[in-house]
């Protein structure tokens, strides 16, 4: 059963067991056989619950079968061993295997369904109830109390109330221990809450209560009924505030508690029947664990998927402002050069001109005109007019050395670099530097009497005042470039120097 190859308990691949598990397993399983024996059964020697088939079956929830056999086999000479002082031998012997099968059979449905191995969802959790405390422990029990009447005549139960308190033995044992046990040996899923003083004081009313209820003589003190259904709300407080872990552990103190006081006789439930109280008993302890596990798995759920919604969203709102910085900077990007386009140029101008009409800085603009263009494209091309540009855009990015400064494509073979300067002979010495690379360059051009690719550059310096718009810099720089040009092309000339404005009319871009 342990060697079939169904579909995996959890979307991750199965834990090897440590090796120390295979001294920490059968060691548990018998202390649990103990627990139970000490605090569980009645002197009527009927089993409120039955802890240890709980032990196998989270190991093979934890480790999704692995070394099954090898576990299956430390359990049940477990069983064995700590059962002889009850029953004899063969029976012991017998019981084990009826115990074995029980988990190989809640495990083996379990994994037929996909129960993952934690039980993290509240889906797995109800298939866990189905699989292991109703079908596998019914059957187990119909199994055990034919060999119990069979090889022991001195048992007087009714064959089907036999059947009754093993099957409710067991389908609480595994109730209460396996979401424990997986709770304790599998990660913490969600960050631990930290204990208010509200948690502390409600935590303490609980222990309080529960000493109360527990130590009450027939469930009730000074004529007031407690019995232990007062307990539900605590443990319900403790599902919402510290999730499945902490909650099972209360869960399995107070069916222990609950279980140990009836094997004292102090009846919790009131002055009954014993076999009526068991009964009572284990209906609350059933609603206590499914109410308060069951609860805590729900709330576990609900955070993981809210952490999971968050986290999508988070990553959807990165990836949206991801993708409009990138429509932003396409939108303000030049699509030949990769540099500023006119768009964005006209947003940093009037920017950079409100900050210079605060700060009394000096703001320079620099217009560059390709000399000689439209012949370059009639001759070479327009595909090797695109890469003259393009070289013509990384000379003049090159200039850049300050936070504002800003390099565009105006318009077709003209381009603008605005720059934070000290002075007119710095403002000057960078435009100048700009039009001495290009020269560098050396880009052949044979339709220009320069004979290699140049430009002519107009600078402007303005330190602009409270009504001045950002058209006058760019006015000023405008006519500094047709300067440039009148005079003769691959120069730069800086506005107000001196230089006359030439009557004729501008020969155009493409000239």
């Amino acid at each position: 059963m342990l060697a079939t190859t169904p579909p995996p308990l959890s979307s991750t691949g199965p834990d090897r067991p440590p090796w120390w598990i295979y001294l920490l397993l059968p060691l548990l399983h018998f202390a649990s056989v103990k627990l139970t024996l000490l605090c569980a059964v009645t002197p009527e020697t009927e089993a409120v619950v039955w802890l240890p088939n709980a032990v196998l079956l989270a190991a093979l929830l934890r480790y999704q079968g692995q070394r099954g056999w090898a576990m299956a086999a430390l359990t049940t000479s477990s069983d064995v061993l700590a059962t002889t002082s009850a029953f004899p031998l063969g029976s012991s012997v017998m019981l084990g295997l009826v115990n074995l099968a029980e988990v190989l059979l809640a495990y083996g449905l379990m994994r037929r369904m996909h129960v993952s191995r934690g039980l993290q969802r509240i889906e797995d959790f109800g298939k866990f109830i189905a699989a292991g405390p109703i079908v596998a422990a019914l059957l187990a029990a119909l199994l055990a109390s034919a060999i119990l009447l069979h090889m022991d005549a001195g048992i007087t139960t009714p064959y089907l109330a036999l059947v009754r308190v093993w099957w409710f033995g067991d389908a609480l044992g595994l109730l209460i221990y396996t979401p424990l046990l997986l709770s304790f040996s599998g990660p913490v899923h969600a960050p631990p809450t930290r204990c208010t003083l509200l948690d502390g004081t409600i935590v303490l009313l609980g222990v309080a209560l529960a000493w109360l209820v527990f130590s009450a003589e027939q469930g009730e003190v000074g004529g007031v009924s407690v019995t232990p259904d007062l307990l539900l709300p605590p443990v319900l407080y403790l599902a919402v505030r510290f999730g499945i872990r902490w909650t099972a552990l209360a869960v399995a103190l107070i069916s222990l508690a609950t279980a140990w006081v009836l094997t004292t006789g102090h009846q919790p439930f009131g002055a009954v029947d014993v076999h009526l109280e068991i009964v009572r008993a284990q209906e609350f302890i059933f609603t206590l664990c499914t109410v308060g596990i069951g609860f805590a798995i729900l709330l576990t759920e609900l955070k993981t998927h809210e952490r999971g919604l968050e986290d999508k969203v988070r990553e959807r709102t990165q990836a949206l402002e991801a993708s409009n910085a990138r429509l932003a900077e396409l939108s303000a990007t030049d699509g030949l050069t990769g540099i500023a386009n006119r768009r964005r140029f006209d947003e940093v101008l009037a920017s950079e001109w409100s900050r210079a009409t605060r700060s009394g800085q000096p703001l320079a603009l620099v217009m560059l005109d390709v000399d000689f263009f439209k012949p370059y494209n009639d001759h070479y091309g327009h595909l090797a007019g695109d890469d003259c540009l393009r070289h013509v855009a990384r000379v003049l990015a090159a200039q850049l050395h300050r936070g504002g400064d800003l390099v565009a494509r105006y318009g077709g073979e003209e381009f603008v670099l605005l720059a934070w300067v000290r002075d007119a002979a710095d403002a000057r010495h960078i435009a100048e530097t700009a039009r001495l690379a290009l020269v560098a360059l050396a880009l052949p051009h044979a339709a220009s009497p320069l004979g290699t690719v140049t430009a002519s550059l107009g600078v402007a310096l303005h330190v602009p005042t409270v009504g001045e718009t950002s058209d006058l810099l760019v006015q000023q720089a405008d006519l500094a470039l047709y300067q440039a040009k009148a005079g003769g092309r691959n120069q730069t000339v800086l506005y107000g120097a001196g230089s006359r404005t030439p009557a004729e009319p501008d020969p155009g871009p493409g000239a």
